[in-house]
């Protein structure tokens, strides 16, 4: 029995007599193959990243992708400047003092810097999109718990709650916006997405004057729970990283990460997507058919993937990448010392120039200390007067980037993204350097910051853009977010260091900051160049 089965499992696999097939085509087997292999179809042609990407075209996809990623950049904007509205309100609240101010601010920066590594990594081994989704959601979350603070203490443990949790997600929007554009686009792209941080710099303001103009409580437990103005404002603000998360449930993972990890048809799926949400064609008219293989072995995912965290981090500090990280680092810190300082104090300062005793800028930074009352007691605290002008200058200055980045997306490939970037960090250190010298006009004011403000962060747009470029799919989200933990180290120690130069005088900290952008900007000519290098 068992010798029939194989007789009848062996039988399929006859072959033909050769003689036989001569017999009827005239042609030995060998021929008829070879004939087969030539009229057979042709192997399709593998394509790689670039070219996949560049076949799905640019459309409605595209368009919803920065629509979506909008109100990630307001977060952005509100998860690190919306204290420095309110100190003109709570600084009687909370009895704070200028450096309890700077505190503030820097722990936001300080919870960002601690969570960097941690989110660079699971980023580049768990995907893009899950860690936007739950990062932006869950930084709402404590967004929220930090808005109905009662005291000093709270407000500071949940900034850097805040910043800890936000620190990732939007270091990974900038790599997943330039991986789902096409060589030429990505540079414009991300100078489009540095202007959306603009028009939420500018909204902010004008949502501080609707909420804070007024002073008003609302009592929910008397003398130990009670929402201020301020409150409410931090209130609404903290909706938008919750809403970001919430948006970010629609869009795919980035098919840069699906190839990088040998997930080819995971992104030929993606592709094909794109490709037909862009043309408005079937999916399968998608015209590349294969896809290189950028990664022989898939990648294992959850604990076996962090276990690969020390061999995935090494290449990022070892030549060829070694020394450009240390160098834009170094730049981007610098280059965040100086314009985030002024960007971060400016709405308190220009709430200050816009008190009846102000008539300079250095007299309103560094007022003369006001007599003690009756008895020797201290003064009771007085908050600073607050009106529609003070907010529009604020929302001035955020708005005066606009133009700058249209020049800026026209230049860039032209110029050359370093040349860019140099430039603009040496002239806006020129400019802050003129500031203690101006008027009594708080028109020169705003002017001046407004225009230095614009330059460093078209500065900062290229300055991110190059970094892009720079470092592999495998190590760019890592690359990126030690870049920006960088630039947040340089934020923290100028939002402290203003308050402690100020003792010194009206001119220390303005000259401290246009010397540091000055040696950046200088610096900035030794990065090679990037301009339209494809994505590696």
């Amino acid at each position: 029995m068992a010798v029939g089965q194989d007789a009848g499992a062996a039988r399929p696999a006859e072959e033909i007599p050769h003689d036989h097939l001569y017999k009827v085509t005239g042609l030995s087997s060998t021929n008829l193959q070879k004939l087969a292999q030539e009229h057979a179809a042709p192997e399709p042609e593998a394509a790689d990243f670039e070219e996949a990407i560049a076949a799905t075209g640019y459309g409605k996809f595209n368009l919803c992708l920065m629509l979506c990623s909008l109100p990630a950049f307001f977060s952005a904007v509100s998860v690190t400047s919306s204290t420095s509205y309110i100190f003109s309100r709570a600084q009687c609240d909370m009895n704070l003092s200028l450096l309890d101010m700077g505190t503030v601010t820097a722990m936001t920066y300080g919870g960002m810097i601690s969570s960097a590594m941690v989110w660079g990594f699971l980023s580049d081994t768990l995907g893009r999109r899950q860690i936007m989704v739950w990062g932006f959601f869950c930084s709402g979350l404590v967004e929220l718990t930090a808005a109905m603070s009662q005291n000093f203490a709270t407000l500071l443990v949940m900034r850097f709650a805040s910043g800890f949790l936000f620190n990732g997600p939007f270091a990974v929007l900038i790599s997943y916006i330039a991986e789902l554009h096409r060589t030429e686009l990505r540079a414009r792209v991300i100078l489009l997405s540095s202007l959306f941080y603009t028009l939420a710099s500018t909204t902010l303001p004008l949502l501080a004057w609707a909420l804070l103009d007024d002073q008003y409580t609302i009592t929910i437990y008397p003398g130990y729970f009670v929402l201020h103005s301020w409150n409410i404002f931090l209130l609404t603000t903290g909706l938008v990283p919750l809403l970001t998360g919430i948006v970010f449930l629609c869009l795919p993972e980035s098919p840069k990460f699906h190839m990088s990890r040998g997930r080819n048809d995971e992104a030929m799926a993606t592709f094909r997507k794109i490709y037909s949400l862009n043309t408005g064609k079937p999916a399968e008219e998608f015209p590349i058919k294969k896809l290189v293989e950028e990664k022989q072995e898939r990648q294992r995912g959850g604990v076996a993937a962090l276990r690969g965290g020390g061999a995935q981090l090494a290449p990022l500090f070892r030549a060829p990448y070694g020394k450009w990280l240390l160098l834009m680092c170094v730049l981007h810190a610098g280059s965040m010392f100086g314009s985030n300082t002024v960007r971060l104090w400016y709405p308190h300062l220009a709430a200050m120039l816009g008190s009846d005793d102000a008539d300079s800028l250095c007299s309103a930074i560094a007022p003369s200390a006001p007599p003690p009352s009756d008895g020797g007691a201290a003064p009771p605290c007085l908050p600073v007067h607050t009106d529609m002008l003070t907010y529009l200058q604020s929302a001035a200055v955020g708005a005066g980037s606009v133009l700058t980045y249209g020049i800026g997306g026209v230049l860039i490939n032209r110029c050359g993204k370093k040349l860019v970037t140099g430039f603009c960090g040496i002239a806006s250190g020129v400019l802050l350097a003129a500031l203690p010298s101006l008027g009594t006009s708080s028109v020169s004011v705003v002017t001046v910051v407004t225009a230095a403000l614009a330059l460093t962060a078209l500065s900062a747009a290229s300055m991110s853009s190059i970094a892009v470029d720079l470092f592999p799919t495998a190590l760019r989200v890592m690359a990126m977010a030690t870049f920006l933990m960088c630039g947040r180290l340089g934020t923290i120690t100028g939002a402290v260091a203003f308050p402690a130069l100020i003792e010194y005088g009206c001119i220390p900290p303005f000259i401290t900051i246009a010397a540091v952008l000055g040696v950046c900007g200088c610096a900035c000519y030794l990065l090679p160049n990037t301009t339209l290098k494809k994505l590696e």
